[in-house]
């Protein structure tokens, strides 16, 4: 068993909760950093049993803690794993830089006081609106970006790399459910505009044929960040991508909503000949409040290589593949998270 202290922020979160949970299975001590929330769960909703929860603000200085509680902190912490961030997929405002960009700096500013080291987990979308083979070494490489998320994470990674801290940094894909169920305890990235798809009330959605997503269960995820902490001498100073390897084609979506009774799948348009005034006055108003935001990742394709990654842990994403986004969808309607509509007649 392992040994040691770990403080894990946002551990209130879906990443967070299940890093906490495995570290504990691994036999570390954990201290979970928490906001509003003080619950600290497992992706399957068990309780982490930590060594304590620590109630704190990342966007203020010393957290929020008094000199006392900030001393202490520092004390106990031998690894900080910081998973807080805001991932909204909208234009950058004042929430994405707080806790993104200045919630990184008070991160950075305990782990040198603690002379501890940090595991900063980043994404790998801060390669924006870059195509084709991106490698874990690239980093800015003047790309634009396509909402706020991108655009801090990219600034809080250089934060990161600028320090005088030990570090490794892990640049995940969009996280979804685990692999061998599709299971999640929290619906919020790509899984809204599955919903919409998924229910009917967008229907039509502008898409270059050749875009992907990179899905990646939270389950490769996590053992890729517990591999870090563990190995972190092994990973210090680099960057790994963990991602799935062979990215999601958007066919994915309306091909896999198909095989589901009482789901409505969309059709895809070319960008191009798009036109948002021809949709129904209801579509229209559900593209304008979500779905638009989406549509701007489904114009790309990047290839994120994770051969860093492969070399360091020596095993790849388990496949990512049609059955698995078929769990995705199961667990989705199992959940009650998408109502598939009812036939005729029905009760």
């Amino acid at each position: 068993m392992a040994s040691g202290r770990v403080l894990v922020t946002g551990s209130a979160g879906l990443l967070g909760g299940e890093i906490c949970g495995r570290l504990t299975d691994k036999g570390y001590e954990v201290i979970g950093l928490v906001n509003r929330n003080p619950d600290i769960l497992r992706n399957d909703g068990r309780t982490v049993p930590v060594l304590r929860a620590v109630q704190g603000d990342i966007t203020k200085e010393s957290f929020g803690l008094s000199e006392a509680e900030w001393q202490a902190l520092a004390e106990e912490a031998d690894t900080i794993v910081h998973c807080a961030a805001v991932t909204d997929f909208v234009d950058e405002n004042d929430l994405h830089r707080a806790v993104n960009v200045e919630g990184t700096k008070n991160v950075l500013a305990l782990t040198k006081l603690a002379g501890a080291k940090l595991v900063h987990i980043s994404t790998a979308y801060i390669a924006g609106d870059r195509e084709g083979t991106l490698l874990e070494t690239e980093f800015d490489e003047g790309q634009g970006f396509t909402n706020g998320y991108e655009s801090t994470k990219l600034r809080a990674e250089r934060l990161v790399r600028d320090s005088d801290v030990r570090f490794a940094i892990a640049r995940p894909g969009i996280v979804l459910g685990d692999h061998q169920e599709g299971r999640t305890r929290s619906f919020d990235t790509i899984y809204p505009i599955l919903k919409v798809f998924a229910e009917g009330w967008v229907r039509t959605m502008p898409a270059a044929p050749h875009a992907t997503l990179d899905l990646v269960p939270i389950d490769h995820v996590c053992r890729g960040i517990i591999a870090m902490v563990e190995r972190f001498d092994e990973a210090e100073g680099k960057v790994f991508h963990l991602v799935s390897g062979r990215p999601t084609p958007l066919r994915a979506f309306p091909e896999t909503l198909a095989k589901f009774e009482g789901l409505s799948s969309p059709d895809w348009v070319d960008p191009e000949s798009f036109d948002m005034a021809s949709l129904r006055p209801s579509e229209r108003r559900f593209f304008q409040r979500g779905a638009e935001v989406y549509a701007r990742y489904f114009t790309r394709n990047p290839q994120y290589d994770d051969s860093q990654y492969r070399a360091f842990s020596g095993e790849a994403c388990p496949p990512c593949d049609e059955a698995w986004w078929e769990r995705i969808t199961a667990y989705c309607i199992e959940a009650g998270f998408i109502k598939p509509r009812k036939k005729r007649g029905a009760a």
